[in-house]
């Protein structure tokens, strides 16, 4: 289960989540609906860790995301995927971010190997 905890998210003073609370429960199907430009992958990016709320929690299977020292967020992000519509890219990255994301993820995936 994935809970969200009165999540905000500003960029340069602009809020673009304000105070969303809400729960994903495990084996069922969740559906957020909303036009361009208001929020919807900015909440999916900071339920999974890509982005930081400036406020408030979210939480994984009981462990909150905000509160978690950076090795923990690693372990937990091994348990979570996405998969962008169309294949597309992290918009908030460059091209050679999001080809060093993939490379990275892959290098610290094959350290135990």
């Amino acid at each position: 289960m994935i809970e969200l905890k009165d999540v905000r998210k500003s960029f340069d003073g602009v809020e673009v989540l304000k105070g969303i609370s809400t729960k994903f429960e495990t084996g069922k199907v969740n559906l957020v609906i909303g036009s361009s430009g208001h929020g919807k992958s900015v909440m999916m990016k900071c339920m999974v860790g890509l982005l930081t709320p400036t406020s408030g929690h979210v939480i994984y299977d009981g462990r909150d995301f905000t509160n978690l020292e950076y090795s923990d967020l690693r372990e937990v992000r091994k348990e979570i995927g996405m998969l962008f519509q169309g294949t597309a890219l992290f918009d908030s990255l460059t091209v050679e971010q999001n080809v060093e994301f993939t490379l990275k993820m892959e290098q610290a995936l094959c350290k135990g190997c």
